[in-house]
């Protein structure tokens, strides 16, 4: 009798070396997605910090600043910092003199419900100068709605102060 084919041991080995090489394969894909995830929610915030860029340079000389806020360290001393009285929303920066980001660019490709659009009046940017008339910036990533971000924070280019809010 000749005898031609695999024995089941043959075959279960071949199977559980497929399945050791799908299981690494879902586990580096699933991988994958989430630093893709990351990266493009990354690229989201960056677009958002570089409109409040332009907008800083801009149109932020037309805002009143209160008194001293605190006082912050930069490498020729120490300097005041001051807050501005009005607070802004991103339908301000939409609307400013340079059109940084329109109203369209407020999705987070990051999140299958990353609309942000709805809360751009009421999310609250706060808006700082120092006296060497350096802008700063500062907003919480939640006012912008629970399904924008898939990450939690505050963004902000507020250097180290040396005294805190009065």
């Amino acid at each position: 009798m000749n005898k031609k084919g695999f024995t089941l041991v043959e075959l279960l080995a071949t199977l559980v070396i497929l399945g050791i090489i799908v299981g690494i394969t879902l586990i580096t894909v699933n991988g994958g997605f989430g630093k893709a995830k990351d990266k493009t929610e990354d690229a989201f915030i960056s677009t958002l910090e570089d409109a409040l860029d332009i907008y800083l340079d801009t149109d932020a000389r037309s805002l009143t600043y209160e008194d001293t806020y605190r006082v912050i360290r930069k490498t020729h001393g120490s300097v005041s910092l001051y807050k501005a009285k009005e607070n802004i929303s991103f339908s301000d920066i939409i609307n400013s003199s340079m059109h940084p980001i329109d109203f369209d660019d407020f999705v987070n490709p990051a999140n299958k419900d990353g609309d942000c659009k709805s809360n751009l009046n009421s999310a609250i940017i706060e808006i700082y100068r120092d006296s060497d008339f350096v802008y700063y910036y500062q907003f919480d990533k939640e006012e912008l709605g629970d399904n924008c971000f898939i990450t939690t924070g505050i963004i902000s280019i507020l250097p180290e102060s040396e005294s805190e809010p009065s």
